[in-house]
């Protein structure tokens, strides 16, 4: 039987915050269309938000040596984050370009959606040999303002930008029309000139390289002085017929700097696939001293509930899991897959509608550290697009999907390899908690 796909060095991401490719079915809307929640990390690596208030941090960590804790620091950069394999694509949920019609996501009949990504492209070719006179490019959609202003996205590459250029046939930039970065902006959003290019041609690109934040595209026209109209389908309600988006593959397996908490040198991982729904926690605890090290580990959660979130251990997890929906409903249900722990701390909420539990929860881990070895710990996390609490009639509803997968993941991390993909062999082999 084949191992996991193993963690490999890749081409960094725009930025840590990955949206995820589910279904909403809780009626709350999503963050892009077609994606639920998002991961957007924290510079400590623990988790902002998800998306829809699952949480408002999640596994936060710490370490103590004695009575001296030390947390994993907020000053992670951008620059020390090191991309690893497995790269994604569309067979994994990855999502580049949608042709939607839904006015929730700023456009109106259809348009075009650019999702967040590292290199998102949307493309038409355009034959400009029978073009007479000047030529006018126009379109509309959503520009600076909304680039500069994205919501999430903590860790985010510095470099990231929106521009509308002219490429050859074989991809080289002849022309920027328009371009948007954190720098301000070049050319006017909306309007260029074609003029240059008559009696050629050539591939109008819509482009973009953002962690977060998204481009909408619609009324796309190239016209002529006799009017002649040069682009097909330009406000998309043929969804996407006459235009291209080129396949990209990207990495969402993302490794921290290292940071040293009480003498241990601790590098924090995250990975997801986008149409999965969890994410993976995997820290390394490399002791560089002659000694060993006796430590303990703390994740600490805080739910998004506000003291109203149903806790308890998953179902059929041996008390390796726990999960929590929101009892009074708004925020979507949410898993916490964290092995064999050494203390667990949670209170959930006695009643719907009742402030009267905890939205703090922690895991605690008893390590020793070999002088010159490592330990590695994981955790799992888990979002879906549901929201037990809305049909919930007291708290015995369960969150099913939720609880089916961390049982699963409890139970079979092992022998699953979907589990252990994009995890190097050393972190395989100083596991502890599973």
């Amino acid at each position: 039987m084949a191992g996991p796909e193993l963690a490999t060095p890749t081409t960094l991401p725009a930025g840590v915050a990955f949206l995820q490719t589910i279904a909403a079915t809780d009626g709350d809307g999503s963050q892009a269309p077609g994606q639920a929640n998002i991961w957007d990390l924290n510079n400590d690596f623990s988790l902002q938000d998800g998306g829809n208030d699952q949480v408002d941090t999640a596994l936060a960590l710490s370490v103590s040596v004695g009575a001296s804790p030390d947390s994993f620091p907020s000053d992670q950069l951008y620059s020390e984050l090191t991309a690893l394999g497995p790269e994604m694509g569309v067979a994994d949920g990855e999502l580049q370009v949608s042709f939607a019609s839904d006015p929730a996501f700023g456009g109106t009949g259809g348009y075009a959606f650019l999702h967040p990504g590292t290199e998102v492209r949307l493309q038409q070719t355009l034959n400009l040999g029978a073009a007479a006179g000047g030529v006018s490019l126009s379109w509309s959609g959503n520009g600076l303002p909304d680039f500069l202003n994205a919501k999430e996205g903590n860790l985010k590459d510095p470099t990231e930008f929106r521009q509308v250029v002219v490429r050859d046939a074989a991809g080289v930039v002849q022309s920027t029309l328009y371009r948007a970065d954190p720098g301000g902006e070049t050319g006017t959003w909306g309007t260029a000139l074609l003029t240059p290019f008559v009696g050629q041609t050539v591939v109008l690109s819509f482009e973009q390289r953002l962690s977060a934040g998204f481009g909408v595209i619609d009324d796309v026209s190239v016209t002529d002085a006799s009017s002649h109209e040069f682009v097909v389908n330009g406000g998309f309600e043929s969804q996407g017929t006459g235009w291209h988006v080129p396949s990209t593959k990207v990495s969402q397996n993302l490794r921290s700097g290292v940071r040293t908490l009480n003498g241990l040198e601790v590098q924090r991982s995250f990975y997801t696939q986008p149409n999965l729904l969890w994410g993976r926690f995997t820290d390394v605890f490399h002791n560089p001293s002659a000694a060993a090290i006796q430590a303990e580990v703390t994740y600490d959660s805080n739910l998004g509930s506000d003291s109203r979130g149903i806790i308890y251990p998953t179902p059929g997890a041996t008390q390796k899991a726990l999960t929590s929906w929101d009892g009074d409903t708004g925020d979507r249900d949410i898993g916490f897959v964290f092995g064999a722990a050494d203390a667990v701390t949670y209170q959930s909420a006695t009643a719907l509608h009742t402030s009267d539990g905890s939205d703090l929860m922690v895991f605690k881990f008893n390590i020793s550290v070999p002088a010159g070895g490592s330990v590695t710990l994981i955790n799992f996390l888990l979002m879906n697009g549901t929201d037990t609490g809305r049909a919930a009639t007291d708290i015995t509803a369960r969150a099913t999907e939720i609880d089916t997968l961390a049982a699963d993941i409890a139970n079979n991390f092992k022998t699953n390899f979907v589990y252990q993909r994009g995890l190097t062999q050393v972190q395989l082999d100083t596991l502890k908690n599973f």
